[in-house]
């Protein structure tokens, strides 16, 4: 049998050094939710119950059902951080390969992670994890910061070749 010829991707310009900083954030990025995470995992005790004093919800039935939707959040979480570790390292790969939709992505992950950031405020948490979230929301604003760059911007442009293909 013949061998199957496979349509030739042309590479795209190597990868600026100006991407580095995005890559390091987003790896800074997760890096933070999996440390905030694990704490709050060994801390979920304290936790909760920092949450449920700040509810001011008196009746023990309430508080139970309250208390187990907290910890249902935390594994949530959890589940979470591991879906989005997975799905990083496809994107850091994707980016380095200059991929347009990672870099798309990246900005989508970047706005929607900072709005989440600020509106998880409005949730009573100890101040350290307010301060985690806030430093979080600090690392996206930098990554958004760097992927906007011109440079940045120009290396995923849309007419250069093998930006929008989806190839190994």
């Amino acid at each position: 049998m013949p061998p199957v010829a496979t349509p030739e991707v042309q590479p795209g310009p190597p990868a600026p050094r100006q991407l580095r900083p995005v890559v390091v954030l987003l790896l800074v990025n997760l890096g933070l939710s999996v440390l905030l995470t694990i704490t709050v995992l060994l801390a979920r005790d304290s936790v909760i119950a920092y949450q449920l004093d700040h509810r001011h919800i008196l009746d023990p039935q309430q508080r139970e059902l309250l208390r187990e939707t907290y910890l249902g959040g935390m594994w949530g979480r959890v589940i979470g951080n591991v879906v989005v570790s997975v799905v990083y390292v496809f994107l850091v790969r994707a980016l380095l390969r200059g991929r347009r939709w990672a870099y798309r992505r990246v900005i989508l992950v970047g706005s929607i992670g900072i709005l989440a950031l600020l509106l998880v405020q409005l949730t009573p948490y100890p101040w350290w994890m307010r301060a985690e979230q806030i430093a979080q929301a600090a690392v996206l604003a930098g990554l958004l910061y760097f992927v906007l760059r011109p440079e940045v911007r120009d290396h995923f442009a849309k007419h250069l070749p093998g930006r929008t293909r989806r190839t190994r």
